[in-house]
């Protein structure tokens, strides 16, 4: 794992959750509010069932999550880029996330390979992920689902973290 996204990770993982909810208002801030966990076309949460799999299918999966974050992530930073242009901190971290995720699955993807279990055939991109981060009619929902992806972002890093360190000497791959 390159030092950069290590020492990048906390700051990322966390801010830009914290940084989304801070930029957008009540009810967002409140304790008690729950987001309802819109569903994302063509990414879900890693499922529980991820874990008791091999680690080279947990990895091609968080391949698969990864290439389809950016275009999700780049989406959301549009869309909050109209609903609140004075947010660039907020737009930064959109950013970072999205070429994060493309350099973590850029790295998972050659991992694969060297490992000899690169994916067969040339993966498609998610455009119907994509039409949904930017077609969310309405302020509330935009905001809604720009949160959903962030939180989907924060848990295919996090699970792709542990995958990868299954492959350090101890885990157990």
């Amino acid at each position: 794992m390159p030092l950069c996204f290590a020492l990048n990770r906390a700051a990322l993982l966390g801010g830009i959750i914290i940084c989304k909810v801070q930029l957008q208002g009540d009810p967002f801030g409140l304790p008690s509010f729950s987001p309802p966990r819109l569903p994302v076309a063509g990414l879900s949460a890693p499922a529980p069932s991820h874990a008791g799999l091999p680690v080279h299918e947990r990895l091609r999966l968080d391949a698969a999550a990864l290439a389809a974050l950016p275009p999700l992530l780049d989406a959301v930073c549009r869309r909050q880029a109209e609903l609140n242009p004075r947010a660039p901190r907020l737009l930064r971290r959109l950013e970072d996330a999205a070429r994060q995720a493309r350099a973590l699955g850029a790295a998972v993807e050659a991992l694969l390979a060297a490992l000899g279990a690169a994916n067969r055939g040339p993966r498609a991109e998610p455009p119907a992920a994509t039409a949904s981060a930017a077609s969310a009619t309405g302020v509330f929902p935009a905001k809604v689902l720009g949160l959903r992806v962030c939180g989907l972002y924060r848990e295919w890093l996090s699970r792709t973290e542990g995958d990868l360190g299954q492959l350090l000497p101890g885990g157990s791959a």
